[in-house]
């Protein structure tokens, strides 16, 4: 109370001015028409840009919200994609004997930590074995290719992406059906190799490069970039094509984890395939 006091005795006089001139303005205002429309024109005036501004502001702290939901949304319609069911069969084959059975499910998750300068790049989301993130998923970002979890804890999940000197991949061109092998040779974070396409197929650039299907991981036709350069100035028989991936790493915020349900069974028997035939080879 005392220092409001001391306040008020140091500023009197400016405070006393402030006072009039509310009175003078209330005056001039109440009895001259033409100035009190133009002061309730005015507040108005400030009025719309004041809430116009809180508006904005409060839409700008929501947008980790809507992000979110719309991350989720988008995993929820890339589940029903018709590329995540497999058709299987009961009998001889028949349209009247098959029915659709869902391969690959999608759990959103957020980017917490990311690498993007070194030789081995690594991604850290927010979720783990509780939210049933588990290694050798797929990840992916507004359907383009970003990698394959390597490891998981209780929360959180260690994801490879596509620029790591060690991730390989096979996919394919789009145009020709051709497979081929993708890699990442360092420096471009934006920038990978896709190699052992033979030099026959025509490979231009702005061609579509997408997953092949062969791996587990991840369902086929998933984007991976568009072939920016081709060198065939090398002897070998095949393109060195470099691509444009359609995933920018440095920029990743919401990801989405992709489930093969199969995958167990797929992995299992061809292990079984393969330990019977090294027994057979044994004989």
């Amino acid at each position: 109370m005392r220092n409001i006091l001391v306040l008020i005795q140091r500023f009197y006089l400016f405070l006393l001015f402030l006072l009039l001139q509310l009175v003078a303005l209330y005056i001039l205002f109440d009895n001259n028409n033409f100035h009190r429309a133009e002061f309730i024109q005015h507040s108005n005036d400030w009025t719309g840009f004041i809430y116009g501004k809180r508006s904005q502001l409060s839409e700008y702290l929501r947008l980790g919200e809507i992000n979110d939901e719309l991350s989720l949304e988008n995993a929820v319609l890339r589940s029903e994609r018709p590329e995540n069911f497999i058709t299987t069969r009961s009998g001889a084959d028949s349209v009247e004997n098959t029915k659709t059975l869902q391969r690959y499910v999608y759990r959103t998750a957020k980017v917490v930590n990311a690498t993007v300068n070194r030789e081995k790049n690594f991604l850290t989301l927010d979720r783990g074995l509780l939210s049933g993130v588990k290694a050798d998923m797929g990840v992916l970002a507004n359907g383009c290719l970003v990698g394959v979890v390597r490891s998981a804890s209780d929360h959180f999940a260690v994801v490879m992406p596509v620029i790591h000197a060690d991730f390989k991949a096979s996919v394919k061109l789009k145009k020709y059906g051709v497979i081929g092998s993708l890699e990442w040779a360092g420096g471009n974070p934006g920038v990978a190799d896709v190699v052992e396409i033979p030099k026959n197929i025509p490979a231009a650039i702005g061609d579509t490069v997408l997953t092949s299907g062969y791996s587990t991981f991840y369902p086929a036709e998933v984007l991976v970039g568009t072939i920016e350069s081709v060198d065939d100035e090398s002897s070998n028989e095949y393109h060195i094509l470099k691509i444009k991936l359609g995933a920018d790493i440095r920029l990743l915020s919401q990801v989405q984890v992709v489930s093969d349900i199969l995958k167990m069974e797929q992995d299992s028997l061809l292990d079984k395939v393969i330990q019977q035939d090294a027994a057979y080879s044994r004989r």
